[in-house]
């Protein structure tokens, strides 16, 4: 990162963070830049403003009970994806800003674009405060409310994609949430300890979109190679232990695009969804000539 401001103004503004990152290879991926990697930073930048908006650190915060509090994502949203227009040594401007949803929820809305003022995505990101009640189990982590926050305004985009998770969980969610519907191939995978799971001991979040994609190179192998997001929206509902493995649903695509598609990440032992995740890709322009270097038959 070249240069970050981070901003508290005073009165009902929202907290903002803004800076610079030069694109080197561990912010690409084979289609520009990488969503793995821009997730992981926008998430960052979101725990920064909430440590900037409470005065203490993310490793300090506490509920009423003394327990450690962590800021799990509920849902988030990437829209206007024009990732393929990054490359090595461009520099990015990167613009976040964080608004209050609720007592718990939380929202951040970053804007990344190049330096030249191209926009290569938005994206936005709700968060809610959780506390295991038993010890290194994830799946027993549960809402709980954190002092020092009552200042932040409230974020328009932070209400609306809070809509959008109530909605996939739904008015009809005794019937739905936690089932799995409808799955044309599911594809199983193992999340590996010192690749899926954060520093808290939970799978990532950012993780999430890449178990989607491995189940897509399975679903439609050299055609997802040369694709690239352009809007992806992910609903989480819960999380899973070290250990547990997960199957990844293909619940509904467009069958003149498949890379338009639905799927669902659940856990392998209870069977409960844990994720919802809608995405949108596009070919890379040079789609073909890309694929036939990538496949050249070996001599």
């Amino acid at each position: 990162m070249l240069e970050t401001t981070l901003s508290m103004p005073p009165g009902r503004c929202l907290p903002g963070l803004h800076g610079a990152q030069r694109v080197g290879m561990p912010q690409l991926a084979l289609n520009g830049l990488s969503e793995t990697w821009l997730l992981a930073d926008c998430g960052d930048r979101h725990w920064q403003l909430l440590a900037a908006a409470s005065g203490a650190s993310i490793a300090q915060l506490r509920d009423g009970r003394q327990r450690r509090v962590y800021p799990a994502f509920r849902a988030l949203r990437l829209r206007h994806g024009a990732l393929d227009g990054v490359r090595e040594d461009d520099v990015l401007q990167i613009d976040s800003t964080l608004g209050r949803v609720s007592r718990t929820q939380f929202c951040s809305k970053h804007v990344i674009s190049t330096a030249g003022g191209g926009l290569c995505a938005v994206v936005e990101m709700l968060s809610v405060f959780v506390a295991r009640e038993r010890a290194g189990v994830n799946t027993s982590a549960v809402r709980s409310p954190v002092p020092g926050f009552e200042h932040v305004p409230q974020m328009e985009e932070g209400l609306g994609l809070a809509a959008v998770a109530r909605k996939t969980r739904g008015h009809d969610a005794d019937a739905r949430f936690g089932r799995i519907g409808h799955s044309y191939a599911p594809v199983h995978v193992q999340p590996c300890p010192s690749i899926h799971f954060n520093g808290a001991g939970f799978l990532y979040f950012a993780r999430f979109p890449e178990l989607a994609d491995q189940a897509e190179w399975a679903w439609f192998g050299p055609r997802a190679s040369s694709s690239l997001t352009t809007e992806r929206q992910l609903i989480y509902h819960g999380n899973a232990n070290v250990g547990t493995p997960l199957v990844v649903h293909l619940a509904g695509f467009d069958p003149d695009n498949p890379l338009h598609h639905h799927c669902q990440i659940v856990r392998g032992d209870d069977k409960q969804v844990i994720a919802d995740i809608t995405t949108r890709k596009r070919p890379r322009h040079d789609a073909q000539s890309f694929l036939d270097t990538l496949f050249e038959p070996q001599a």
